[in-house]
């Protein structure tokens, strides 16, 4: 099968290792002239889950990169996935395939954008419950690989979730089918630990002072704010019908170690624990997280009637911080959103 992987970043490349490990053939698309160039020269070296050198194509033109492509890997922040439907819309072919990964919202953005072509072309579009990577780079083509051992997917058409996972179980034998798009996004527990996390330490953040982003910077008055946040969260998805878990039950879903209590579980992972906190506050746990991840928890909340008074006062806080148009932007909604 020929994958596409769009967005060269750390999980962008990431993915693209993964699945020429696999015996994929893969294309990476990239906007960065000299990272595809690198790439092509040199192929990406991975350590961790895989180890190893793999040849991969990159290139900049999209057109190029989903010419015959079975199955498109949306790697871009969720800012950018707008603007990928855009592009793609008038490239895709009957029958293709397209996987956003890590969801905030990502396939409904593509519903909204792709229109009537899902079905004129038969298209299946959906969308991972969180990120299957974890992945750092020291430099272009080098990454160390962590994964999850466990991950919802769903279609924007439930009915074509099983058939698509089918077909890409000997690749991503870790996908569990969800029953919606509602759950998969719903259930991403990413915004509501990175965006408490990252406000309680911005002065560490904004003066680039390292920090280990969960050893260090998970406090527990941090977790408790993360609870708070994650109690509204699933009250939401449970008003949509959506039965999800809560965040500590999701994170001990993803790893083979286990843990009794949210603050062990965020800072006694051997994967979380390395990771260093952002150095700038323009950084995607605040510019893909509020907008796309916190913020729709409350959207939702007021357009179908359920309070959230957590979540709104650190929209409030985030305001006055940051400003509206970081809280304020992302996805629109309307009830027919949710009539899935």
């Amino acid at each position: 099968m020929k994958f596409t992987v769009i967005g060269g970043g750390n999980t962008g490349q990431a993915a693209a290792a993964y699945l020429s490990s696999k015996g994929g053939e893969c294309v990476l698309n990239t906007r960065d002239e000299r990272k595809a160039d690198i790439i092509n020269r040199n192929g990406i070296t991975a350590e961790g889950v895989i180890n190893g050198n793999f040849k991969v194509n990159a290139t900049t033109s999209i057109g190029e990169a989903v010419a015959g492509s079975g199955l498109i890997l949306v790697m871009t922040t969720a800012n950018g996935h707008r603007e990928v439907a855009c592009r793609l819309k008038p490239l895709l072919a009957q029958n293709q395939k397209i996987l956003i990964f890590n969801s905030n919202w990502g396939a409904l953005e593509f519903k909204q954008v792709l229109g009537e072509d899902i079905q004129l072309k038969n298209l299946i579009v959906a969308e991972t419950g969180a990120q299957l990577f974890m992945s750092s780079s020291k430099a272009i083509g080098h990454v160390h690989i962590g994964m999850k051992i466990k991950l919802s997917v769903s279609a924007t058409e439930p009915e074509k979730t099983q058939p698509l996972l089918d077909e890409i179980s000997q690749y991503f034998p870790q996908f569990e089918k969800a029953s919606s798009i509602i759950e998969t996004t719903m259930s991403t527990t990413n915004p509501v630990i990175h965006v408490p996390i990252t406000m309680l330490n911005a002065a560490r953040v904004e003066n680039a002072q390292p920090f280990l982003f969960y050893g260090e910077g998970a406090s527990k008055s941090a977790v408790n704010l993360i609870t708070k946040l994650d109690m509204e969260r699933v009250a939401v998805a449970k008003s949509l019908g959506c039965e999800i878990e809560d965040v500590l039950t999701g994170i001990n879903s993803f790893w083979e170690i286990k843990h009794d209590n949210l603050f062990d579980a965020l800072t006694k992972n051997e994967i979380y624990v390395k990771g260093m906190g952002p150095a700038s506050l323009n950084h995607r746990y605040l510019t893909e997280d509020i907008p796309y991840g916190v913020a729709p928890i409350a959207r939702i909340g007021k357009l179908i009637g359920i309070e959230t008074p957590h979540t709104d006062a650190l929209l409030n806080t985030l305001r006055c911080l940051f400003g509206t148009d970081l809280v304020d932007g992302g996805i629109s909604f309307c009830k027919e959103d949710f009539e899935l």
